[in-house]
């Protein structure tokens, strides 16, 4: 899975993965990361999310990383934002108040492009990821955030033999495989979502978990 399998998703309008509502988790357990206003957070694979606005509504920095720039200008146009661009390295920067969204490979960013981060937000980003890029991902992630920088994730768990990703099924087993070497791991929540995901069900899921849990960086 590459950069073109998502450019196209977004080209034929394939984004059954865009939620039309904040996502449930990130109202309910943000609280538990200890952020302040004006702290900076990032969303790998962020889209066109509504979980930026509501982020940048608390008084958050809000850094989004997407390749598509059509999912940058669908965010924009939709939220009656009028944003300001310019380069940053290999990135294109969208800016409009509190939201930066740069137009990229999430793999590019460094600290210093990405700015200092308090804490990232991950609702849909590990999930989309095939099994041998998750530990990339995950080693990106540790090098992006300081120590003490909280990483706030959900995830799901299910057969994958009964679907083909994604979403992928990532357990909290693999969550710690994956993280355990950098940071501290917190299961937050979970419960039993396969009601709430009519399209998962539709594709053949017959049990799905939904977790959060809160990462600490090292």
């Amino acid at each position: 899975m590459d950069a073109e399998f998502w450019q196209q998703r977004w080209q034929l309008g394939e984004i059954g993965f865009h939620q039309k509502q904040v996502h449930r988790f990130l109202l309910e357990q943000l609280a538990k990361l200890h952020l302040e206003p004006g702290d900076r957070i990032l969303v790998p694979l962020c889209g066109k999310s509504l979980d930026l606005t509501w982020l940048a509504e608390q008084g958050f920095e809000v850094v989004g990383v997407e390749l598509s720039r059509l999912a940058i200008e669908a965010f924009f146009a939709e939220q009656q934002l009028n944003p300001q661009k310019a380069r940053r390295g290999p990135f294109k920067v969208w800016r409009q108040d509190r939201i930066e969204l740069l137009e990229g490979d999430l793999f590019d960013l460094t600290p210093q492009n990405c700015g200092p981060l308090q804490a990232i937000y991950d609702r849909a980003a590990l999930v989309a990821l095939p099994e041998e890029q998750r530990s990339r991902y995950a080693a990106k992630l540790a090098e992006l955030l300081p120590s003490g920088g909280e990483l706030l994730l959900t995830s799901y768990a299910y057969r994958q033999d009964e679907m083909a990703g994604p979403p992928f099924t990532v357990p909290f087993s693999e969550i710690k495989l994956l993280f355990g070497g950098a940071f501290d791991i917190k299961l937050l929540h979970e419960e039993d979502a396969l009601a709430a995901h009519p399209g998962l069900q539709a594709r053949g899921v017959s049990v799905l978990w939904e977790f959060c849990c809160r990462l600490t960086r090292r």
